[in-house]
């Protein structure tokens, strides 16, 4: 009988994580923000006591063992921080649990936000950058407990959750719009960023569904005859005042122009998106690359926004590219 194939044991290739929920990060007069963060190894918190006997997790914490080798007590591991895609109306992270745990059983601590929406919270651009900003000052506050390494931080989202992911990574920390709450004495600047079919460039993103014959919603049309839908999303009635102005500052793709050197990019972008031109990525992907940075666009075939986009395939080459760059 032949060997049809040889497989390497996940023990000696991946970590068998630990899930802790509901991480309180940021205090708001709309209520607590929390972090859903999946680990390696367990974080060092305070554990809490049972209030009741459990003899069959004790029967199994006398047989059972890890995975994988437990790591060293010290071992820090490089940290990835995702905003979940919203509409900007406001999200938990637990939705993006499933590819938190694919990224930690590959060695990262990985942690999926919640931050204030727009008409669930009353607010506007950019509460949710400084939501996410300030959850990775509050990680690199906490990195000690979390077994976080604070030099090896990574962002990533889709959708609406692209543009803020987008924004946290090319923002320096001497921008004070961007910076509130607590822990402000540690950075927020990251290494890397992953967008997924996130809309990047509000100028031009109806003449680029347009261009490429996707669906317009009521009223859209190239500017300034009109506006994208998400500009109501992001800034209610607001933006009616200098729709342009307003349009230029939620974009990642014009905020470029105010830094000398951006962080690499992995732009990844379904090609049958209804919503998301796939020259939005691709005009990103430029630029980064004419201010010195480094950029990969990912096309999908066959995926829409969204459905489709997460395969096995996709995840892979995601913690390829944060491997490369946070080590």
């Amino acid at each position: 009988m032949n060997i049809y194939k040889t497989l390497y044991s996940c023990e000696h290739t991946e970590y068998d994580v630990v899930y802790t929920p509901d991480v309180v990060y940021a205090h708001r007069p709309t209520g607590d923000l929390t972090l859903q963060i999946v680990t390696p190894i367990g974080p060092d918190l305070p554990r809490e006591e049972e209030t009741f006997r459990n003899p069959v997790r004790e029967k199994f914490a006398r047989w059972g063992r890890p995975l994988a080798p437990l790591p060293k007590a010290d071992v820090r591991f490089p940290l990835i921080v995702d905003c979940p895609g919203s509409g900007w109306a406001g999200a938990d992270g637990h939705r993006h649990v499933p590819y938190m745990v694919d990224l930690a059983r590959q060695g990262f601590c990985a942690a999926s936000i919640s931050y204030r929406g727009t008409f669930r919270d009353d607010v506007t651009f950019p509460a949710a950058v400084q939501d996410m900003r300030e959850a990775i000052r509050y990680l690199r506050a906490n990195a000690a407990a979390f077994r976080i390494d604070p030099d090896r931080v990574g962002v990533m989202g889709d959708s609406s959750g692209g543009n803020t992911a987008a924004f946290a990574a090319v923002v320096p920390d001497s921008d004070m719009r961007f910076n509130i709450g607590e822990n402000l004495d540690q950075s927020a600047e990251v290494k890397c960023c992953c967008c997924v079919y996130g809309p990047v460039d509000m100028m031009n993103l109806v003449a680029d569904r347009i261009a490429e014959g996707k669906h317009l919603r009521p009223e859209e049309a190239p500017f300034p005859e009109g506006v994208p839908f998400e500009a109501l999303e992001i800034w209610q009635e607001n933006y009616e005042k200098d729709p342009e102005a307003f349009m230029r500052q939620a974009s990642p793709y014009d905020y470029l122009d105010k830094i000398d050197k951006p962080v690499p990019f992995l732009f990844v972008q379904g090609e049958e998106d209804a919503i998301i031109p796939m020259a939005q990525g691709l005009r990103l992907c430029d630029k980064l690359r004419q201010k010195g940075g480094r950029a990969e666009f990912m096309k999908i075939a066959g995926a829409g926004h969204g459905n489709g986009v997460w395969s096995r395939a996709m995840i892979s080459d995601v913690i390829r590219f944060f491997k490369t760059y946070l080590g």
